[in-house]
């Protein structure tokens, strides 16, 4: 990443904490656009997959392609970080030209993370070939989820053949990126009881073939539909906490993006423990998630509307300025539910010294040596 952008990142930092002192909304520099519910996947930890029926469904009352443009492209020089997630975003109509469009009108917009499940790999490359390659002076990252190796990652992910397609896909990206500077190939695994005994072979296949590996953990949310099935895989206190031991002792940094996995890791223990966030959660100030309807919200994961953007003029700075936006943001604050990448990467570069403090005490901790120059991941 430039300079330019972590230059850009202090200041919006610095300047949302002004804002916040003086009484006014935090303006979020990045954006979750949660594209759709529609999803190919059937994964034992979250049934998104079922909200449409016979997994179709109603794309058409969804927001299309101009929509989202005018709504997450309000924001302007303030976006610095778009996630393009669902469902499988790969199955979005328009989604690669779309995210182009976003990108045209944020000038700022530096880093484009694309999730997919890559079990159609062909489109999903062909998308991430069309962002990268418009998208000149962003880092793109075409995010794969990865859960198991070989067969286990099929029978969490509910599809036979999905790990043959991963592999598959991260070939075809891996051959993109010699003429695509700005690609990067990175996994996405969620730990639960179904691979928490598997995850040494797993770290192992996704460092070895992946620039980075983001870990999160499985939890019950309303985003997944699985409340009370037994997913929550922090509440384990028998057996998490040495797993996450053993996954930091082990974890070798090469970028600054691990720097950031690392830390939390090293928080997740700490929110296991105490069943508190670490350090205080940004959702609805540092970040904002746009959901397939437009209604916007300050967390991906709860539900919590600030309203809808169509009802708004299409603009998020005017949505942000409403009584109900600013009573999210403050809630948020206060949040202790959870402690997700989405949210906690933001929440640590926000609160740097806290998030130091809460690594290196009370007990004893491995600091990883660093084995590469650094890269970033927001």
């Amino acid at each position: 990443m430039s300079f330019r952008f972590y230059f850009r990142l202090v200041r919006r930092l610095l300047g949302n904490k002004v804002r916040r002192w003086f009484g006014l909304p935090a303006i979020p520099y990045k954006v979750l656009w949660n594209t759709t519910y529609f999803c190919n996947s059937r994964c034992k930890t979250c049934n998104i997959w079922e909200i449409y029926p016979s997994n179709g469904g109603s794309q058409k009352n969804e927001i299309q392609r101009d929509d989202v443009r005018r709504i997450i492209g309000s924001l302007g020089k303030h976006l610095l970080c778009l996630t393009v997630t669902g469902g499988e975003p790969t199955l979005k109509l328009n989604m690669a030209e779309t995210t182009n469009d976003i990108y045209d009108a944020c000038p700022h917009l530096g880093l484009i993370t694309i999730n997919t499940n890559a079990i159609l790999p062909k489109p999903a490359v062909r998308a991430l070939e069309n962002i990268a390659s418009h998208c000149r002076a962003a880092r793109v990252f075409g995010v794969l989820s990865l859960d198991g190796v070989g067969k286990l990652h099929d029978e969490i992910r509910g599809v036979p053949g999905n790990f043959e397609s991963v592999v598959e896909c991260c070939r075809r990206l891996k051959e993109l990126k010699q003429r695509l500077p700005n690609l990067r190939v990175a996994f996405q695994s969620t730990v639960s009881r179904h691979n928490l005994s598997h995850l040494a072979e797993l770290v192992e296949h996704c460092r070895a073939h992946g620039d980075e590996h983001l870990m999160t953990f499985a939890q019950e949310a309303e985003l997944y539909r699985n409340f009370g099935e037994g997913q929550d895989v922090t509440t384990d206190r028998s057996s998490l906490p040495q797993t996450l031991d053993d996954l930091a002792r082990h974890f070798a940094v090469r970028s600054l993006g691990d720097v950031l996995q690392w830390s939390h890791m090293r928080l997740m223990r700490f929110f296991v423990e105490s069943r508190t966030a670490p350090v205080p959660c940004t959702a609805g100030s540092s970040t904002i998630t746009v959901g397939p309807t437009g209604v916007v919200s300050g967390c991906l994961f709860l539900n919590n509307p600030m309203g809808n953007a169509k009802q708004h003029g299409y603009s998020l700075t005017r949505l942000l300025s409403t009584p109900q936006a600013r009573t999210v943001q403050n809630a948020c604050s206060q949040c202790q539910r959870c402690w997700t990448n989405c949210e906690s990467v933001p929440a640590m570069v926000s609160s740097p010294f806290k998030t130091v403090v809460r690594i290196l005490g009370p007990r004893p901790r491995h600091i990883p040596a660093v084995r590469r120059a650094p890269d970033a991941t927001c």
